[in-house]
């Protein structure tokens, strides 16, 4: 099944035929990842924002965290990434079941797989974290979730867990926009030097 037609998610694919309605002009379906596919480095966040993927139809654009992501990637000379999300659809309140969350693992699958060049994986928050996790099949209980922390996927790719850039954790001073700048600058070193 392609992305595009993916309705496998009833309670979401309800929720965005009622956005729909509200916002007429707004994309209100699965979101693709963007980017280079020839690209080393991914950001992958939890979900569209739903005035900013879903809006758009591109992750992380016309919301906070999308502009605060794409500063920093532009202040660190870094624009050759991919950027997706590991739940393809806003979710009702930004908050997926786990069903939900499983139900794009294949997806997730097929991107990741298309980034031929991939060496280092950004998650941003928990969620995305476990999910990447689970698709390489490392076991969580042995690799809690810490902000900057590094994890060796398979031989060839890292992954580097950060915090979430959403409005609720910069406000709250969970992360700053340094925080966030030093894992990507650290991801472009991985990528660099190995």
């Amino acid at each position: 099944m392609l992305l595009s037609n993916c309705t496998l998610c009833s309670r979401i694919h309800s929720n965005l035929k009622t956005i729909k309605i509200q916002y007429p002009t707004y994309h209100c379906g699965p979101v693709s990842g963007s980017g280079n596919i020839k690209s080393d480095i991914c950001i992958i966040g939890l979900a569209p924002g739903l005035h900013g993927a879903n809006k758009t139809g591109i992750p992380f654009t016309s919301d906070f965290s999308g502009n605060i992501i794409r500063e920093i990637l532009d202040e660190i000379k870094l624009t050759d990434v991919f950027i997706t999300n590991v739940v393809r659809c806003y979710p009702q309140n930004n908050m997926p079941l786990s069903s939900e969350k499983n139900n794009c693992q294949k997806y997730n699958f097929e991107e990741l797989s298309s980034l031929v060049n991939l060496r280092v994986i950004i998650t941003l928050g928990e969620v995305a974290y476990r999910q990447i996790l689970k698709l390489y099949k490392i076991p969580i209980k042995y690799n809690k979730f810490k902000h900057n922390n590094i994890t060796k996927l398979n031989s060839k790719l890292y992954l580097i867990s950060s915090y979430h850039c959403s409005k609720l954790n910069v406000n709250t001073r969970k992360i700053n926009k340094n925080m966030l700048k030093n894992v990507f600058l650290r991801a472009k070193n991985i990528s660099t030097n190995g």
